[in-house]
């Protein structure tokens, strides 16, 4: 691999996530949501009646911070916390329709930013997918890896 690729490689990395992150960052200002608010939300959904301390679990967070979460996204009225007949103390959570609907939003305004790019790539769609698909492997192969040595641009070796 030359040095020079290597750097376009980052730089078109680096460009394009910060690109995504954009149009996502300003999906989720408008809805005034967090991403571990919006983490949360997507558990719920995945799960309804998870409690607090499985969503900790789940996210590797404190149930402190889940706790703290939720009572924002209660207060906003897009989680309802409920109680169990045989145990009061478990507070299962489930979507409020607004949580529902905020979800919903967030999802086609992200389908409908997709299916533009995918519009703008035009014949370039099929062989832009299957790059996407050969980094997605990629990176995964690499994070289930141990770390090796990986060269850096000036030849020496980084962990």
């Amino acid at each position: 691999m030359e040095p020079d690729d290597l750097a376009r490689f980052r730089r078109a990395y680096r460009r394009l996530i910060h690109e995504l992150d954009t149009a996502r960052l300003q999906q989720w200002e408008q809805s005034r949501v967090t991403l571990p608010q919006l983490r949360v939300l997507h558990q719920i959904r995945r799960t309804p009646g998870v409690t607090t301390g499985e969503l900790a679990r789940t996210l590797g967070v404190t149930v402190s911070t889940v706790s703290g979460l939720v009572i924002k996204l209660v207060d906003r009225g897009l989680v309802a916390r409920t109680t169990t007949p045989t145990d009061r103390r478990q507070l299962p959570l489930y979507l409020t329709e607004a949580g529902a609907h905020l979800l919903g939003e967030l999802s086609e305004a992200d389908r409908t930013f997709l299916a533009g790019l995918a519009a703008r790539l035009g014949p370039d769609l099929v062989t832009v997918t299957a790059t996407l698909e050969r980094l997605a492997d990629t990176t995964a192969e690499l994070r289930r890896a141990p770390p090796t040595e990986v060269p850096l641009e000036n030849g020496a070796a980084s962990r």
